[in-house]
């Protein structure tokens, strides 16, 4: 999978939360989906080991079936502690490595984090986004900014999650009767 360079990884935490401000208005959140989606990938990484090393999985698979295609994996010690609002300058850089391995280029990347629900408005979903220059969806298990209304208890359902007047993402209860999960909007770098 080819991936572009956007900037150097190890950051002051000013210098991180500056190239997120300067990085966000490349982000689309229109709907950039291909016409047709033959295959999904899932990214995500593990807590650091004894020896303070993270592993970095990508999982692709087939649409709709939802076979398993490939599996890249890769292992980095982070360059920066988790600090929320920060998570790619922890996360990405062992991601990208994971990513290089594929030879198989998905049309849509699922990111186990933020993405266009953020302070900044530039998660690690958007980071992938823009470095991949493929569809992203950041799918999160907690809530950065933003506040939703009433959700129903089945899996299914789903309400905007809304920030400063603006929808950013949307609450999607996974399991009948468990806390929901945030679906954090699509993006992708622009052309």
């Amino acid at each position: 999978m080819k991936l572009q360079s956007l900037h150097p990884w190890d950051v002051s935490l000013q210098e991180a939360k500056e190239l997120q401000v300067r990085l966000a208005p490349l982000v689309s959140c229109s709907d950039l989906v291909p016409q047709e989606v033959r295959h999904l990938a899932g990214v995500d990484i593990s807590p650091p080991d004894d020896r303070g090393l993270v592993k970095a999985a990508v999982v692709v698979v087939s649409y709709p079936e939802l076979e398993p295609v490939e599996v890249s994996l890769a292992e980095a010690e982070p360059l920066m502690p988790y600090i929320p609002g920060l998570l790619s300058f922890r996360e990405a850089p062992v991601l990208v490595k994971a990513l290089e391995g594929l030879g198989t280029s998905p049309d849509i990347i699922i990111v186990d984090g933020q993405g266009y629900s953020h302070p900044r408005r530039f998660g690690l979903a958007c980071h992938i986004g823009l470095i991949s220059d493929a569809p992203t969806i950041g799918c999160a298990k907690s809530i950065l900014v933003g506040k939703y209304g009433e959700l129903g208890e089945e899996r299914g359902s789903e309400t905007p999650l809304e920030h400063q007047g603006e929808t950013i993402g949307t609450a999607l209860r996974t399991r009948d009767r468990v806390r929901p999960g945030i679906r954090l909007g699509g993006t992708q770098g622009e052309p």
